[in-house]
This record gives C-alpha cells, structure tokens and sequence, in this order.
C-alpha cells in the first residue's frame, strides 16, 4: 500500500562521503566512473598491501578486462588457454563469479563486502522487500483502511528517506564513542529490528494503524540510516580505488537484486496461507543481523581519538548543514500535517506551500543553472500527482466493493508481476541507451514526459473495461499494459532526468550534489502522494473495505487529469529550465559554460555555492 516504499536507494557522500544520491543516480555513476582502458593500469597514491594490487602497483589479474575470446578460451583448472569441454562451459560462470568475488574482496576487504551484502541484501533487498509485498493486504484486511488512509500514511511512513542528507552530515560532526558510522547504524538496527518484532508478534487491528506507521517509520529509518553510511564508505572506497568502482556498483546492485527476488520468493508461499503478519516473522532475522554487523565493526571504520562536536567541519560546510536541516524540517512538517489533519483543505495547503518553500529556497543555496535543473527535477515530479493507491484498490478489492472489477488476488498482484517487472525494467534502460540517449537534453525530457503520459493509457482503459470489450482477460491485459510496458516507458522517462543530474553536478562534488538532489527528489514524491490525497478527496473516491461502500466513478477522470495531462507540464518548463545541450556533452565546472546573457565563455561557473 506504498507504507514501505523502497524510494530512491542512493549513493552517498557529503562533508565526508557520508551523503546519499538515489538509486538512478547510482546507474549512471556506474557509467561514469568505469574506467576507460584495460585492466592493469598503475596505482601510485597508495600502497598495494592497502588496496589489494599487486606488487607493481597493478590490478589483480582477477580485476583486469580481457577480451571474450580470451575468457572463452581459458582452461578452468589450470588457466591454460585451449578450447573448454562443455563441463567447463558449464560450470564457467560460478568460476568467473567466484573470481570476480575473489578479485572484489581483495581489492576492497572483506570487511565491507560483508557489510554491503547485510545492508543490500538483507536489509535493502529482503527486509523491505518483505515488509513492502505485506503492506497492501494487511492495509486492508486487517488495518482496513481506505486508500486515502493508506497513501497519507504511506507519506508519514517514507519521511526518513526525505532526512538522509540531515543524518549524514549530523553522523559527520558528531561522532559516538570515536565513530561515525558504527554506532548510527547500530542504535537505527535496533528500533527497526523491535519495529519488526512488534508488527510480528502484536495482534492488530482497525485500531492500530498509528502504531503500525509509528513501526513502519523506525523500520525505515534503520534501512535508510544503514544504507546511507554503508554507501558513505564504499563512495569514499570508489574516490581511492577507481578502477573498482563499477564492480562496487555492480556488486551493490546485484545484493539488492538477489535480496528483492529472495523476498519474492517467501512471499510467493506466505502470502498464500493468509497469515500476513508471518511476513514480518519472515523479516526479522535480516532485520536483527544488521544489529549484530554494525556493533562489531563490520564496517571499516578508524577510531577518532576524541568524540566531540567538529564545528570546524559544521562551518565550512554550514550552507549544506542548513540545506539539509530545512529540507528534513519540511519533510517534518509534510508528515505531521498527515496524521493532524484529514480536512483535504489544510492538508492542500501546507503541501503547496511546502513546494513553493522549496522552489524558492534552492536558488539560495545552490548556483543558478544548478537551481534551474534541480528545480525542473523537483517540479516534473512533484506535479505528477499520485494516486497509486486508489488503482491498487481497484484492482484488488472484492465484489462488493467493486463490481465487475478484476478483483486480482495477492499472490498474482504483488508476486508475479513484480518478478515480470523487474525484468523489463532492464529492456527500458537498454531502449534508452539504443534511441533516447543520442537527442539534445531537451527532447529526450519531453519526449521523456510524452512517454509517462502514455503510460496511464493502459490503466485507463482498464478501468473503462475496453479490454473485456476487446476480448482480454483482465489478467492478460494487466500483464502487458502495467507490468510489461509501463515499467519500460516509465524507465525510459526517468534515465533523461538522471542524465541530466550526472551532468550538472561540479567536478569533485558530484556526490554531495547528487545527495542534495536526492532529498530534493524524495520530498517531491512525498508532495506528489499528498497531492494525489486531495485528489482522490476531490474526485469522490471511497474505499471503505470494512462495510464494501465504495465509489470509483471518477477514476477514469483521475487517470485522464492526474496521469495524462499533469506530466505534460514538463514540456514548457524544459524550454525554460533546461539548456539546450545534447545528451552527449560533457558540462564540467571548470569549461564554464554561460548561460544566455550571462557569464563570459571561459569564465570558471560553481555550481555549488560557497562560503
């Protein structure tokens, strides 16, 4: 029911390398940091008994690129070259693996591979896997809530996400018993694990629904925490060791994929005994174990001699600290005005003012064409109002709720297609690598924002059950319009706008920029939920599933004004926010590029505004 969104999963770094950038971010800094030539290339910074090379100061072999035909032509025992049996070709991915994971751990420690894996596989991946396929049945089969109620405590829930760059500077100046990192992950561990354990074993019901956010909001605090200072390290692993920097990446990607797939895999056979809260049961353990990895030290960490407050760091850095402190108070306000207020009035008020704050305040903060990017970011998506958990009801409320409805089950709705989704997601990202990524910024954005308004075509005409008129199955056609092609477009809509971040950021800040506009990002889907509130409000949607009165009559007109047209906005606003670059260019802070009417060409631009 969205109360455990996985938002954007970010990089990090700030002050110190402890700020986070989102998950579309982290794709591109893939790209970016991936180095150029062939493996072996020399290391003269730091010593090679640090950073796992070689004696000569080069990669090992089992980080070096080779060609195909090399790999496909080596011996398994013995590294002779010469044809492979088939057993050998068989068994050659778990060897090439296992090489790969070798070369990875010597080159940055055990220590922190064992670390990304509790943060991204167990936590990450599996916990909030598990705990985001419960949110929607035990929303409403035991909490019975509307999906009014549902999306506005999906936003109390989410708002430790939006206060990532707040806790990563706060990490920074003050450390607990001489460190950073350990002990904010430990103390976070511990009310999320007690959150998990309370929703497990704690009978609840209609009344419970502030206690159940009140769990929701420290389980995602321990995973955003966690995977906040765990990315601060291994950004900071990236900065001294580039050449492993896209096996970093890759490896972080692949623990958060396993982790999401194996808490597929346990949903796909609790979900069928109906016993949601077993889904908690089931988290606790990867939950519990992040307790345990960060209290000894499983994350590199050197010992400060003193623990103090560092104000020297917190007054160089105080435009960032205050950044980060009135980006973490809006959030506050947003999420309180949630659990206040439910006049749709005051609630659409503080949510636009929140957004007007905003847009005003990153041209304080941040240089102009950096604002103007950040601002067409923050408005694109905060003016796509969402109403996701009105269509989730739609589609899995019984007949009496909704007659004539799809009225799919669990198991189909959050299991099945989610497996199918993730795959397609991958076909997008290679759709806009083959077409997009060769327009000028400024077609790739509108076309970008054409494309997410076709994308609520399929819901559309679902909801106004042309598909049955055509002879398609609700299943069928929920297959290829929201789990085949949306997940596509959708990722073909948002790689511009990710592009476009990569690209503006200064040279040497690129993670505390892409840790600003990540909590920029986070708030604008906050403000797009709390929108989507009223909006449902507005359009008369009722979902009471406890007595089946419920009214989806205006659906069709949500889906026609809030996902078809309102995306549209960012058509104008990229003539006026957005320079007009190709895809291809590379803007760095020191080529100066003016702005029209602005500075002289070869002037030095920052883009970061400093003291």
């Amino acid at each position: 029911a969205g109360v455990a969104r996985t938002l954007p999963a970010s990089d990090e770094g700030t002050v110190d390398s402890v700020l986070a950038f989102d998950d579309g971010a982290e794709r591109i800094r893939n790209a970016r940091y991936r180095p150029a030539g062939a493996g072996g290339r020399k290391i003269d910074s730091l010593p090679s008994e640090l950073v796992g090379f070689g004696e000569n100061g080069t990669r090992p072999r089992s980080f070096q690129r080779r060609s195909r035909g090399e790999m496909d032509g080596e011996k398994l025992g013995d590294g002779s070259k010469g044809s492979m049996s088939l057993t050998e070709r068989a068994c050659y991915p778990y060897v090439a693996g296992k090489r790969w994971m070798l070369g990875l751990v010597d080159t940055v420690g055990y220590q922190l591979v064992t670390f990304i894996i509790s943060c991204h596989f167990c936590l990450k991946g599996t916990t909030l896997g598990l705990v985001g396929q419960a949110g929607l049945p035990f929303a409403q089969k035991v909490l019975k809530l509307s999906a009014q109620e549902s999306q506005r405590y999906g936003i109390v829930a989410a708002f430790p996400w939006s206060i990532k760059p707040l806790v990563g500077m706060i990490s920074d100046v003050l450390p607990i018993a001489g460190y950073n990192k350990r002990y904010y992950c430990f103390i976070s561990s511990i009310l999320g694990a007690g959150a998990i354990t309370y929703l497990a074993a704690m009978p609840l019901d209609s009344s419970s629904a502030l206690t159940y956010v009140a769990a929701m909001v420290l389980i995602n605090l321990q995973v955003s925490v966690v995977d906040l200072l765990t990315e601060g390290k291994y950004t900071e692993t990236m900065a001294r060791v580039p050449e492993a920097s896209s096996d970093i990446v890759s490896f972080v990607w692949l623990t958060v994929s396993w982790g999401g797939l194996l808490a597929t895999a346990i949903s796909f056979f609790v979900l069928q005994t109906k016993k949601y809260h077993v889904m908690f049961w089931c988290a606790l353990p990867f939950s519990l174990q992040a307790v345990f990895t960060s209290f000894f030290g499983l994350l590199p960490e050197v010992k400060l001699a003193v623990s103090k407050l560092d104000l020297d760091l917190l007054t160089k850095h105080r435009d960032m600290f205050l950044m980060g402190t009135f980006v973490g108070c809006m959030s506050v306000a947003l999420a309180v005005t949630q659990l206040a207020t439910e006049n749709m009035y005051v609630e659409f008020g503080v949510t636009l003012g929140v957004a007007l704050v905003l847009s005003v305040s990153m041209f304080f903060f941040m240089e102009k064409r950096l604002a103007k990017a950040t601002l067409f970011l923050f408005l694109t998506n905060t003016v796509s109002v969402s109403f996701g958990s009105a269509m989730q009801y739609w589609f899995t409320v019984d007949e009496t709720c909704n007659p004539g409805g799809p009225h799919f089950d669990y198991l189909f709705f959050t299991v099945y297609t989610s497996v199918i989704a993730q795959a397609f997601n991958a076909l997008g990202i290679y759709l806009f690598n083959v077409y997009l990524s060769r327009f000028r910024m400024r077609s790739a954005l509108i076309v970008s924002a054409l494309i997410s308004s076709t994308a609520s075509l399929g819901d559309f005409a679902m909801v106004m059950r042309w598909n049955l008129r055509w002879g398609i199955p609700d299943r069928w056609f929920y297959l290829i319009g929201d789990t085949i092609l949306e997940p596509i477009v959708l990722m073909m809509a948002f790689m511009p706008s990710t592009v476009l971040i990569s690209k503006m950021c200064p040279k040497n800040m690129e993670a505390t920029t892409f840790a600003i506009l990540a909590s920029f990002s986070n708030l604008g889907g906050a403000l797009s939920s709390s929108f989507g509130v009223f909006a449902m409000q507005a359009a008369g949607i009722k979902t009471d599933v406890e007595s089946g009165q419920c009214d989806f009559s205006n659906l069709p007109w949500l889906i026609v004004v809030c996902g078809m047209c309102l995306p549209l906005v960012a058509v104008p606003l990229t003539f006026v926010l957005i320079p007009d670059i190709d895809m291809s260019d590379n803007l760095k802070e020191e080529e100066g590029l003016p702005e029209p009417g602005g500075d002289k060409a070869g002037e030095k631009t920052p883009l970061i505004k400093k003291e």
